[in-house]
């Protein structure tokens, strides 16, 4: 729970910066199209959605980078503003109610014997 909480985090931050920046640009561009005559615009539009979608997606890339090297083989590895950072690892734990209900359908096949 608390794993799928941060990573839904960090795709709301990227998607905030996206959201952000489109709403920022948004002026300046209504402005340039409004001195362009259709052929224009549908040019500059065309150029600027292709600036913004390669953009969006160098972003999203960098996202899908950090979760995987953050999350890689069931440890979390600490971060700071989106980069993996040196530190300790460490392993959540499955929640409560997650066991009980591998308990209930597995009956004591995962079970490790107490030595």
């Amino acid at each position: 729970m608390v794993n799928s909480l941060k990573m839904s985090w960090h795709r709301s931050q990227v998607e905030r910066e996206a959201e952000d920046f489109y709403a920022e640009d948004q002026k300046k561009v209504e402005e340039a199209c409004a001195k362009m005559t259709r052929n224009e615009r549908v040019d500059f539009l065309n150029h600027k959605t292709e600036k913004y979608t390669d953009m969006m997606m160098k972003r999203w890339d960098k996202l899908a980078r950090l979760l995987i090297v953050k999350h890689n083989d069931q440890t979390m590895q600490p971060s700071k503003e989106g980069v993996v950072v040196p530190g300790r690892r460490t392993a959540p734990q499955y929640s409560p109610v997650f066991n009980d209900a591998i308990k209930k359908h597995t009956g004591d096949r995962y079970v490790v014997p107490n030595n």
